[in-house]
């Protein structure tokens, strides 16, 4: 965490310094379809894979020569992915441990602080390049749950036990989860694409950009199970937790009109 916090530092300077120099600017609303996982850092949440997103917003190009630019703006990023993983809770004061199924539907603000770099225009077309570091706010979350209740507490003769649990299984959409998500997130940005001039200083931009979180966007508890896949408990047959974590990520197709 502090070597991020020293590079958003040494960007910031440098782009506040840049700033103070005669310098020119490039505005592009856009928006940007992307494809978004959630990738798990817990051996024992399992990920469904990518899911269909969608975004938009407005960047910015500080320029400081015709070839570089420091790149910001602001983007509102709609991600999410679907993960499974063993919790535990309670239905009528009876302690159960169920298998989650949750697809997340998150949106972010965030400001992204990059280093731009373009080609000179080669016809109608200039080329581009940038990288740097993005910090965001969750700004909505939502779930759609698949519950599917495994075992529940009870006692016998020789103490506790967890038995087959009789619950029918539960589904529930659009869930708030917000106590579920970290409020922040930064990632790394890299990205490339193309801007076509159609007329004086307007073009139009596409490009693929590539967003990596690298801060954990999940809060909470999970089950621990061992190899074969059973649930594993303490002394006292309570269940092992663990904490949740996993990172948000996200590959965009983005299109705009430059000014």
């Amino acid at each position: 965490m502090k070597k991020i916090t020293l590079a958003l530092m040494v960007l910031l300077s440098t782009g506040a310094s840049l700033l103070a120099q005669d310098t020119k600017y490039k505005i592009s609303p856009f928006i940007s379809p992307n494809m978004s996982w959630l990738q798990p850092d817990q051996k024992f949440i399992e990920s469904g894979g990518t899911v269909p997103r969608f975004g938009f917003g407005l960047a910015i190009d500080v320029m400081f020569t015709d070839n570089y630019a420091i790149g910001t703006g602001l983007n509102i990023s709609r991600t999410g992915g679907e993960l499974t993983y063993l919790e535990q809770g309670s239905i009528a004061d009876v302690p159960v441990i169920w298998e989650k199924n949750r697809a997340y539907h998150l949106q972010y603000a965030e400001i992204p602080l990059t280093l731009k770099l373009r080609t000179n225009e080669i016809g109608y077309i200039t080329y581009w390049g940038q990288f740097g570091l993005g910090l965001g706010m969750n700004i909505h979350a939502k779930g759609d749950d698949e519950i599917d209740y495994k075992y529940q507490k009870g006692t016998d003769d020789q103490g506790v036990v967890w038995t087959d649990a009789t619950l029918p299984n539960l589904i529930s959409e659009e869930e708030d989860i917000k106590g579920d998500i970290a409020i922040f997130r930064t990632s790394l940005i890299v990205g490339a694409g193309i801007e076509y001039n159609v007329s004086g200083n307007t073009s139009i931009v596409a490009g693929v950009l590539f967003n990596n979180g690298f801060s954990d966007a999940l809060k909470g508890e999970g089950i621990r199970t061992d190899s074969a896949g059973l649930v594993e408990y303490d002394q006292n047959r309570d269940p092992v937790t663990y904490d949740l974590k996993g990172l948000t990520n996200f590959v965009e197709l983005r299109l705009g009109i430059l000014f």
